[in-house]
């Protein structure tokens, strides 16, 4: 499930595809200032796209790692659906890419 990913941190978001060498750039896409993490993508990225589906999904434009235990799975699931940089696996066993 692309959520457990987001809490792990092994997940389609450009800093552990390039841990695992399937990219050669970890930077965010959205705003090409700092790594593509999950904390960075859920809590901080400091870009209009981002922070505006933030508040629309979680309640606010900027939340802490402390902030995202509140949060309903479903809630980070349509999130992270909506920000186009999650690839999710689906019940067939194949991946809908969202980007």
């Amino acid at each position: 499930m692309a959520v457990i990913g987001l809490f792990t941190g092994h997940n389609t978001l450009r800093r552990y595809l390039y841990i695992m060498g399937l990219s050669n750039n970890p930077v965010v896409r959205k705003c090409g200032t700092e790594e593509e993490t999950s904390v960075h993508v859920l809590c901080e990225c400091e870009c209009q796209a981002l922070a505006s589906l933030r508040h629309a999904y979680l309640g606010s434009l900027f939340l802490g790692p402390e902030d995202i235990r509140k949060l309903s799975i479903g809630a980070i699931r349509n999130f992270a659906t909506g920000t186009g940089l999650l690839y999710f696996s689906n019940r067939t066993g194949g991946t809908k890419g969202l980007s």
